[in-house]
């Protein structure tokens, strides 16, 4: 019975433990490349954070942490790279760069 009731303790204690975090929900980065096949890669980058893209069709999406991030673009020759700076992702939302178009 101790045993029991101990154990029914800690789980309480631990649930409210872990509910009184709070909790940020990852974002998110999409966009699309115009030509769709104009890069190479797509970074995203906050501090020391980077997370790659996979580039499908021209579209990109990254899932990523709330704040500041910057989005490089390795584009293909003729193609110039391109850098988004501040982009801003909230909490478990998606954040759109829209549609960029490569230039050369």
């Amino acid at each position: 019975m101790k045993k029991t009731g101990l154990t029914l303790c800690a789980t309480i204690l631990g649930v409210v433990a872990l509910h009184s975090f709070n909790y940020k929900k990852a974002g998110s980065i999409t966009g699309s490349l115009v030509p769709a096949d104009g890069a190479v890669n797509i970074w995203a980058i906050q501090a020391t954070d980077t997370v790659r893209a996979v580039i499908a069709n021209g579209i990109f999406s990254f899932s990523t942490r709330p704040g500041a991030w910057k989005v490089i673009i390795d584009a293909k020759a003729p193609y110039k790279d391109v850098m988004l700076e501040n982009i801003m992702v909230n909490d478990g939302k998606e954040t759109s760069v829209g549609e960029i178009r490569l230039q050369q």
